[in-house]
């Protein structure tokens, strides 16, 4: 895999390093990477970071991954987008996305691998955008070190929009609404997040999609990326997640949290076009409103 950048004329006689971070926005420590790994060329030639180009110079770089260390597994993906740079699928419920010491097949790397294994590549698991395990929808991975730095820094400065549909207790009584609140553990020895004023930054934006009985559908939308961002801020408000038993959810409709990522509107970080994926709702979400409809 590589991206190609061709110099203009305001770039004659500039250092390619000073191209690589200006033009291509790549991090220092991608740039010490292509150092160690010579994957930089100028016009079909090696050359060191320092080079002068000038205009009309076709910079190549080639991206080289270290060893993979996931276990390929065979298993069937939902595939929404994929490019030389970028895959996007839609995640079940209940799958972790990366391996744990104790839990080291049956995740969704463990299938990203071998997908892209069968097409002949080496690329590392790379997640530019993080789900927790019950959580379903729209999962975001990188091919290469370049493009998931580039997503990141979309996702911290709001370039990348992340829509969420949920189910929460209660009927929520305003149409739409933020929370600003921060969120932290509540103590060194806490397994779980809460809303503390030594926390970081947190906004959700909600809008109520439909009302039932006893309980709320909801599009929700992420300006910040907290751990557990939106169950905590839910939670916080008096309307918990449903099958969201830890913080607070009621497991008697629904055995998981009832949130899904259901929309994800970014940049190409290469092509540099506007996409926006969409991923349907798991059965067991539609079931759940199905049922709250009666």
């Amino acid at each position: 895999m590589h991206i190609e950048y061709r110099v203009t004329a305001d770039h004659h006689n500039v250092k390619v390093s000073t191209i690589l971070r200006s033009q291509l926005k790549f991090s220092r420590g991608a740039i010490r990477r292509l150092k160690r790994c010579a994957g930089l060329l100028v016009n079909g030639q090696t050359v060191r970071l320092n080079a002068l180009v000038n205009a009309g110079d076709l910079i190549r770089v080639n991206f080289v991954d270290d060893d993979q260390t996931v276990i390929p597994q065979e298993m069937t993906l939902d595939i929404l987008f994929e490019d030389e740079h970028l895959l996007a699928v839609n995640k079940p419920p209940n799958m972790l996305v990366h391996p744990l010491s104790y839990h080291l097949m049956d995740t969704l790397a463990n299938g990203v691998i071998y997908h892209w294994q069968q097409q002949g590549l080496g690329s590392k698991f790379r997640a530019a955008s993080r789900l927790d395990k019950d959580t379903s929808g729209v999962m975001l991975i990188a091919k290469n070190s370049y493009c998931c730095h580039q997503l990141a820094g979309q996702m911290k400065n709001g370039v990348c929009r992340r829509d969420y549909l949920a189910v929460v207790q209660g009927r929520i009584a305003a149409d739409a609404g933020s929370i600003d609140t921060p969120i932290g553990r509540p103590d060194a020895g806490s397994l779980i997040f809460g809303v503390t004023a030594q926390g970081k930054a947190a906004v959700t934006h909600y809008t109520v999609m439909q009302r039932f009985a006893g309980a709320s559908l909801i599009k929700v939308r992420l300006e910040t990326g907290r751990t557990h961002q939106i169950r905590v801020h839910l939670s916080h408000i008096g309307h918990p997640l449903m099958g969201d038993d830890l913080y607070g959810g009621s497991l008697e409709l629904i055995r998981r949290q009832a949130l899904h990522s259901w929309r994800l509107g970014f940049t190409h970080p290469v092509t540099g076009k506007h996409l926006q994926l969409e991923a349907p709702l798991p059965a067991d979400m539609t079931a759940l409103i199905l049922g709250l409809e009666k």
